[in-house]
Parts: C-alpha cells; sequence; structure tokens
C-alpha cells in the first residue's frame, strides 16, 4: 500500500476514534499543552523539511518501478526495509501493510546468510551515471553523462515528481537535482559504509545539498546471528535543516522471529526542536510480534512531549491483522494523552477520560504527522543503502 494511502487512512481511523464516548475516569493530575497551536506549527515545519521537491524526487530511487540501480531488494535490504529507523509508525499496525512488514522480516531473515562484502556499490555500477528514459519510463545508464561520476560512486538523476500521482513526471521531464552513492567501504574493520549526498542543480552546477549521510552496517557470525547498522547526517529543505543519529540492531537473524532495537534522535535548527525514539521490536513467534516504546519524546522549548507503551500486532494472514493500543502521551511527564484499545475499539482521550479540545486534536495528529514524515524519510535514506549493503 502507498506511503500516502496509509497517512490518508491512519486520519480517518484518527478522526473516527476522536468521537468515540468513553466515561470519564480519574487517574490522577491531567496535563494539558502550553500551546497547542503553536506546536502544530512547529511540528509541521520539521515535517516540512522531509517533503521538500527534491527529497520527493530522491525517494523514487527506492522505487522497485523506476529500475533504479539501486532499488533491487537484497538481504540486509530487506531487514532495514521491513523494520526501518523511525519513530513508531502506527499507521503500519492499523493497516495491512503490517503483515506484509513482518513477512518481508521473516523473510530477510531467511535468506540473510553473507557476511561484509569488500564493497557495497557493485563494481559494474561504480563511475557510472544513470537518467530518466521516457521511451522505456525507466532509469537506464547514460554513457555520455558530462561530468561523468568518480570511480568511486554511483550517480542518479532526480526528476520532479508529479503531486497527483506520486511519479515521476514527464510532462515536461525536469530534472531538480541528483544524488551521488559514494562506496567508503572498510575490510580492516570489515564495514560496508555508503555515503549518500543528494544535491539541487547538476553535476557540473551543485547547488544547495538536501541530504549528506553515511550508513554503516556490521554483522556477527557466519552465517550471520546479528547485524547493526549506524547512521548519521542531515537532511535539508534548503531553509531549514534536519540532523540526525540512529542505530539499528537486529538479534536472531538466523530465526524467523529477529528482534530489533531501534535508537534515534533528530534535531531541528529553526525552530529548535529535538526528537528521540528508543524502540525495541519483540517477535515472540513467527505471527505475533510487539512494539515496546520506552521513549517517543519531543521537546519544544520548555516543553516535552512524550509517548510510551506497547502496541500488539498478531497476524491472522497474509492480510489481515489485529493490534492492540497501550500508549500515554505525557506532557513534561504528566499523562496528557491515552490511546487504548484494540482494532475499531481503539479510543484517544485525556488521561482523565475527557476529550481533547479542536486545538488539541490538531497537535495530536501533527505528533502523529511527524511520525510519518520521519517514517517516509528514513525509508528514503535507507533505500539506497538498505538494497546495496550485503547484495
Amino acid at each position: 500500500m502507498p506511503a500516502h494511502h496509509r497517512h490518508i487512512r491512519w486520519g480517518r481511523a484518527v478522526a473516527a476514534v476522536l468521537v468515540v464516548a468513553a466515561c470519564k475516569e480519574s487517574t490522577g493530575p491531567q496535563a494539558h499543552l502550553s500551546d497547542p497551536v503553536g506546536l502544530s506549527s512547529d511540528l509541521q515545519t520539521m515535517s516540512g523539511v522531509l517533503q521538500s521537491p527534491t527529497f520527493q524526487s530522491f525517494s523514487k530511487v527506492s522505487d522497485t518501478t523506476t529500475g533504479s540501480p539501486v532499488a533491487a531488494p537484497s538481504r540486509i535490504g530487506a531487514l532495514l526495509r521491513a523494520a526501518p529507523i523511525m519513530p513508531p509508525r502506527t499507521s503500519s499496525t492499523l493497516d495491512v501493510n503490517a503483515a506484509a512488514r513482518l513477512l518481508a522480516l521473516r523473510h530477510g531473515a531467511a535468506t540473510f546468510s553473507r557476511g561484509i562484502s569488500a564493497s557495497v556499490v557493485p563494481a559494474q555500477l561504480l563511475g557510472k551515471t544513470f537518467v530518466w528514459d521516457v521511451t522505456t519510463h525507466a532509469y537506464v545508464e547514460d554513457p555520455s553523462a558530462t561530468p561523468a561520476a568518480s570511480s568511486d560512486r554511483v550517480r542518479i538523476i532526480l526528476y520532479a515528481v508529479d503531486p497527483s500521482t506520486g511519479d515521476i513526471g514527464e510532462d515536461p521531464l525536469t530534472s531538480v537535482g541528483f544524488v551521488d552513492l559514494v562506496d567508503e567501504s572498510t575490510t580492516a574493520p570489515a564495514v560496508d559504509k555508503l555515503h549518500v549526498i543528494v544535491s539541487g542543480g547538476t553535476p557540473a552546477a551543485p547547488v544547495t545539498e538536501y541530504a549528506n549521510y553515511t550508513v554503516s552496517g556490521q554483522v556477527t557470525g557466519n552465517p550471520v546471528t546479528a547485524f547493526t547498522a549506524t547512521a548519521a547526517g542531515f537532511v535539508s529543505d534548503g531553509t531549514h535543516t534536519l540532523t540526525f543519529s540512529a542505530t539499528y540492531a537486529v538479534t536472531q537473524v538466523d530465526s524467523d522471529n529477529p528482534d530489533v532495537q531501534i535508537d534515534v534522535t533528530w534535531a531541528l535548527d529553526n525552530p529548535a526542536i529535538q526528537v528521540a525514539l528508543h524502540e525495541a521490536v519483540v517477535l515472540s513467534d513467527a505471527n505475533h510480534f510487539t512494539f515496546t516504546i520506552t521513549e517517543f519524546s519531543i521537546t519544544h522549548g520548555a516543553e516535552t512531549v512524550s509517548m510510551h507503551g506497547t502496541i500488539a500486532v498478531t497476524v491472522l494472514s497474509a492480510t489481515t491483522e489485529t493490534v492492540s493500543f497501550d500508549l500515554t502521551i505525557d506532557v513534561n511527564d504528566v499523562p496528557w494523552v491515552r490511546i487504548r484499545g484494540t482494532d475499531n475499539g481503539i479510543t484517544v482521550l485525556h488521561a482523565d477520560g475527557s476529550e481533547l479540545s479542536p486545538a488539541e486534536v490538531q497537535a495530536f495528529l501533527d505528533v502523529f504527522g511527524l511520525s510519518f514524515s520521519c517514517a517516509n524519510a528514513m525509508s528514503s535514506l535507507f533505500g539506497p543503502p538498505g538494497s546495496l549493503m550485503g547484495a
């Protein structure tokens, strides 16, 4: 299911949940946001950094329908795509993508058997530039590209995306920048490392850098039993800059129920916002997994909005699952909102059982909207490295 469809579905689900009647319950102090409108505005700014036109174009290089040379799945890539580094994606647990995500994780674990290679980027791609072909509607190599890509990287030209379809627009085909995927792998120590640079302009006249980050991967065992990826860098819309640092670790890779630990921090320069996520994904067996959110916090001025709790998923079939929520959102460590229940019985209410005000509803939606933006961004950021690592 396309990401934007998942977002619409979650938005409708939240709208439905917020009108569910519930009895008042007194559970202690009730927190309130000091400025829900201001929080919403700042969170929308942060989400906007991850939605710049050039960054949206960059996301297409991970799309398997484009024929991109870095879109093919691989062993480590399957794991990165199955559980990317991101804030808690409650949208994915509320739709059929949860089952697909679990199946991808199981498939990646079952087929992942190789260790670190001497090079992340395959030799046949090094020094090549790929452009969009309006005849085949796919990326193809341009052997006459000027200037040519250096021998340590593969280069892909980026194009404007049609907002109505989400596809690369061909009428007219408009270049908006390019991405260089630079191989920085080492064998002593053995580390797969990819440096990703997304720039506006052209290779002959680059302008704004919209993303600059590195992803490194290390494995344990032969056959592999554990895998760790780290990432650090920034994303920009040309006005605001969002820096991030992340660690993603998988254990029991050689089983059909690997466990995942995710730790990420983001920092927006203006307005100053700090976001942190510490989350564990535990699969008790092939069809049951639990997201334990130790912390998903947003620090905004003197106020910290933080979410913690669990989301439990039971996969019933390849297309259906049941989802249970037990989450609390605090404001400066005092409960503000509780998200509880299973499937259609999920409620989103104040900690004391009262309903949220319209401004609070919007702030709540923007908190989750930020998690969507970060989730999509991390999928895009980890797409090329995930496809190349372990291939």
